[in-house]
């Protein structure tokens, strides 16, 4: 069976896109039985309307849609906000998974899926939307400041806007500044343990996130490759 979320839990809503009304019968079912809320529509226009009406606290986006493509509508999306959101899609091949990645997914899920699997990602998308460290107020690492309790990056003063993962990538690797984090590691820490060994969306991400960090994303100083091993955020420049 699913996890069902603790009682002390806020009640979050999803948005579920998918053409196919069996599939979201069933989605909705399994994500209401773990203690969400549900709506689902059809096409890509209604997703983008409600999207905008309501601002779900997370999207389940199926790729093939009758009207508009669903890489249309993430791109749509993303373009305004970092709304959560995680794939869910026929398509299995590699190359798939790493253009909706790039084009902004938080996570991608092929269809068929398991019960178990699909709850775990959504949960730990929405803890890591939601988490909030207290002990720690901000972490520099040279001109980058993160400021937890605001969950907000700057580089130079300037606020950098990141998604869900980008955030939870950059918190992991700050508070590890100088040392390696390996590939396994920042998985469990961002994604979840279900993760380890997914290291597209890993890479993916990465690449993502220097782009929005770094002077020159192809020689990073702030997201550094350990090659064979992981990453590491220098504290100085050698």
């Amino acid at each position: 069976m699913p996890a069902v979320l603790e009682d002390t839990e806020e009640t979050r809503q999803i948005l579920i896109v998918e053409d196919d009304s069996d599939t979201a019968e069933v989605v909705a079912m399994l994500l209401e039985t773990a203690g969400y809320t549900t709506v689902s529509v059809e096409t890509g226009t209604t997703a983008l309307e409600e999207i905008q009406a309501t601002t779900p606290d997370l999207v389940l986006l199926d790729l093939n849609l009758p009207d508009i493509d669903g890489m249309d509508v993430l791109r749509t999306v993303r373009e305004q906000s970092f709304l959560p959101m995680i794939i869910l899609s026929g398509l299995t091949q590699e190359r798939d998974k790493v253009v909706a990645l790039e084009a902004g997914a938080d996570d991608f899920l092929s269809k068929p899926f398991s019960p178990e699997e699909l709850i775990a990602r959504v949960g730990a998308l929405l803890r890591r939307v939601r988490w909030t460290p207290v002990a720690e107020p901000r972490l520099n690492v040279r001109q980058l400041e993160l400021d937890l309790a605001r969950r907000q990056a700057t580089m130079r003063g300037k606020r950098l806007h990141l998604t869900p993962i980008e955030y939870g990538i950059l918190a992991t690797l700050m508070r590890k500044a100088g040392q390696v984090v390996s590939h396994d590691e920042l998985l469990r820490n961002v994604w979840g343990e279900q993760y380890e060994g997914d290291y597209s969306v890993l890479r993916v991400n990465i690449s993502r996130l220097r782009q929005k960090l770094e002077e020159n994303p192809r020689h990073p100083t702030y997201v550094v490759t350990a090659p064979g091993q992981g990453y590491t955020m220098p504290t100085r420049l050698s």
